[in-house]
């Protein structure tokens, strides 16, 4: 059975069927569902499909999209364990924290509340999913978001990592791990971190956003690293 409910009831019935689930027993907070033209309520299915301007929304942390589709497990026809939440097109995550708002953005985002975490991906032919705070960020072709308490805590990059710093500086490689409360990001693979022409390469970096820190080095069989630096006027010649 489907069921089309205009978006005045949108609100009100998210809230009210969604509290209780497993996932959010944590914390208890029910997860709010918006959207600009309609909310589809398939029973059969256990699917709740929100169109237009669809936001799935939980304590400070807030997932977007133009489609929005929550999936639910409920026995006996039960709404109340809510799974997965998965926002497609034109995809926004924030996660609002004491110490400031990270953004997340991408063409794909698939939130598995048990697990607490967000999967972001995006296409061959548009934007990559990144995360960005203020002047730093995060790109690349996958990434997935460890959340604590609605709050960003860890964020892994695989594929093509790009981390760009307030400081103008910028580290690509094949894998990278940001931990939040250390304000520390770590790079594997291909690593290479660039400031105008001079740049650094090995094969593991860890960049300190805090203190602006970071320090490369190689591998067991490829030990040595290399930088090249340009004279003071930051041409190459």
């Amino acid at each position: 059975m489907t069921r089309i409910l205009s978006r005045q009831f949108i609100t009100l019935f998210a809230a009210m069927s969604l509290i209780g689930g497993v996932a959010l027993a944590a914390d208890e907070l029910p997860l709010e569902i918006t959207a600009d033209h309609a909310l589809e309520w398939n029973q059969t299915a256990r699917t709740y499909i929100a169109r237009g301007n669809a936001e799935a929304k939980q304590g400070e942390l807030s997932v977007k999209g133009d489609v929005l589709t929550a999936e639910y497990a409920g026995a006996d026809n039960s709404t109340s364990d809510l799974t997965k939440v998965t926002a497609k097109d034109h995809v926004i995550m924030t996660s609002v924290s004491a110490d400031g708002v990270d953004t997340a953005t991408g063409d794909l985002a698939v939130y598995d509340l048990a697990l607490g975490t967000i999967t972001l991906t995006g296409t061959p032919t548009n934007t990559r999913p990144k995360i960005t705070k203020g002047q730093n960020s995060l790109e690349a072709d996958q990434i997935i978001v460890t959340l604590k308490n609605q709050e960003l805590e860890t964020a892994t990059a695989i594929g093509n990592v790009v981390i760009t710093t307030a400081g103008e500086q910028k580290a690509s490689g094949d894998k990278a791990i940001f931990t939040k409360t250390t304000n520390i990001a770590e790079l594997m693979g291909h690593v290479k971190i660039m400031q105008g022409f001079n740049w650094l390469e090995g094969d593991y970096a860890k960049m300190n956003l805090t203190t602006k820190i970071s320090t490369i080095t190689g591998q067991k069989d490829r030990p040595r690293v290399k930088g090249i630096f340009y004279p003071s006027s930051g041409k190459k010649k």
